[in-house]
């Protein structure tokens, strides 16, 4: 796995982190502070990107696989050594497992990680709200929110830098490569333009809470008195009905009488309950504990081995078949027997074809043509690593010219995030039906 590979998952995955702190710190699990978020984020984040590695190399190399195993479950004893709870620490363990599984098989793309900030900021003010309003500290003092601001503003630094990251790397990764006094200079133009809009952002939400704090200041004291006058008549009923009722009651000996009796019976009952020993609960909690780890230990390992099968038998199958299918499986799905006439699943769920995706469907046909000629994509390959191993295997200039044409346009079109113009797309077209006729 390239080192480039490698920083793409980071990227991806820096901001899932600190939204993790986050929650952390919102459940109490972690202490609220800057440099913790930061230090998780980073602990994480390296974690990570060795589950990763040892993931996609334990593919070719059968003892990195066995080590990710132990790498999690010395995962799983960090996070009982810091937050003292297991639950938090199988909770932590399955979800880095998870995330190693899922990143590497999914496309990074720009809306993501604006959907991971926005979350992240959310959980945060959440926090905040919660904290200054209901929260008090241990000499019944309010929460000072002093350390939020630095996490809203690590967050949001994130932010920046991962946009300008991910646009530096989209930048290299294209076939018409700009020199590197160009990329710094694009990069520094983008997080320019995002640090002003970010900046417009903050003074327009200050603007705003300070007229809504302006316009209370001056709505108080007559709003007040306001609803003083309409709800003190019915307060003031309210009250000479307590205490009416109150004396009532106090008069009527029956009632007095019965409520002494019912103190009394509860006094005597709480007395009968003492020494009767350790509750039932309390004796079979550590082994109820215990049980429960044992089974979520077992339902992990078995769904971690039918996965492991399942990928292997699929991986075998997809060997067997002459097609490229590392890019765009099965992009027209065949009939198949006693089907409802409409199934929800699939028709939310339809795969990509030719029509509704032809960009990918062209590459994935350059694809297929490579493959049957005897030279297939890996898995752990993007698009240009495969371009530069088609100039070494190549002999066919004629056939190299098309392919980086192909190239160049699935780039284009994938990592700049809009669609191809007609003219483009119907060259790419002709490109692929080109290389195809001249293999023939």
């Amino acid at each position: 796995m390239s080192f480039f590979a490698l920083g793409r998952l980071g990227i991806h995955f820096w901001m899932e982190a600190l939204m993790t702190a986050g929650l952390l710190m919102l459940f109490g699990f972690l202490s609220i502070s800057v440099t913790h978020m930061l230090v998780f984020g980073l602990a994480a984040s390296a974690l990570f990107l060795m589950g990763s590695w040892l993931h996609q190399s334990g593919s070719r190399i059968l003892l990195l696989h066995l080590l990710m195993y132990p790498l999690f479950a010395g995962i799983g004893m960090l996070g009982y050594l810091f937050f003292d709870s297991w639950l938090i620490a199988l909770l932590l363990t399955g979800l880095l497992y998870w995330r190693v599984q899922s990143i590497s098989q999914s496309s990074f793309q720009y809306d993501n990680l604006q959907n991971r900030f926005f979350l992240t900021v959310w959980i945060c003010l959440t926090h905040l709200i919660i904290a200054v309003l209901f929260l008090r500290s241990g000499d019944g003092a309010t929460i000072d929110p002093v350390p939020f601001y630095g996490m809203f503003i690590l967050i949001l630094a994130s932010y920046l830098v991962l946009n300008w990251l991910v646009y530096m790397t989209d930048l290299r990764n294209t076939q018409a490569r700009p020199s590197v006094g160009m990329t710094l200079s694009l990069g520094t133009q983008l997080l320019a333009t995002r640090s002003l809009v970010v900046a417009g952002y903050v003074l327009c939400a200050s603007l705003l809470l300070w007229l809504i704090g302006s316009l209370w200041a001056w709505l108080k004291e007559p709003v007040g008195e306001l609803l003083y006058l309409l709800f003190s008549p019915i307060l003031e009923l309210f009250s000479e009905w307590s205490q009416s009722l109150a004396g009532l009651l106090a008069n009527n000996k029956r009632i007095t009488d019965m409520l002494h009796d019912q103190g009394g019976a509860a006094e005597q009952a709480q007395e009968n309950m003492d020494g009767t020993g350790v509750p039932l609960f309390a004796s079979l909690e550590p082994y109820l504990i215990g049980g429960t780890i044992l089974l979520v230990a077992v339902l992990l390992a078995l769904y971690i081995w039918r996965q492991r099968n399942l990928t292997k038998a699929e991986a075998d199958h997809q060997e067997s078949q002459p097609i490229a299918s590392s890019v765009l499986t099965d992009l027209a799905p065949p009939e198949e027997p006693e089907q409802p006439m409409l199934d929800l699943d699939r028709f939310f769920h339809r795969r990509p074809g030719p029509t509704e995706d032809p960009v990918r469907y062209a590459y994935f046909e350059f694809l297929q043509h490579m493959s049957r000629q005897g030279i297939q994509i890996y898995r752990y390959e993007t698009s240009q690593e495969f371009l530069q191993r088609l100039r070494i295997q190549l002999n066919n200039a004629e056939h190299l010219v098309l392919a980086e044409r192909i190239t160049r346009y699935y780039e284009q079109y994938r990592y700049q995030e809009h669609s191809l113009s007609p003219e483009d797309l119907a060259a790419m077209q002709q490109a692929v039906r080109q290389l195809i006729a001249s293999s023939a």
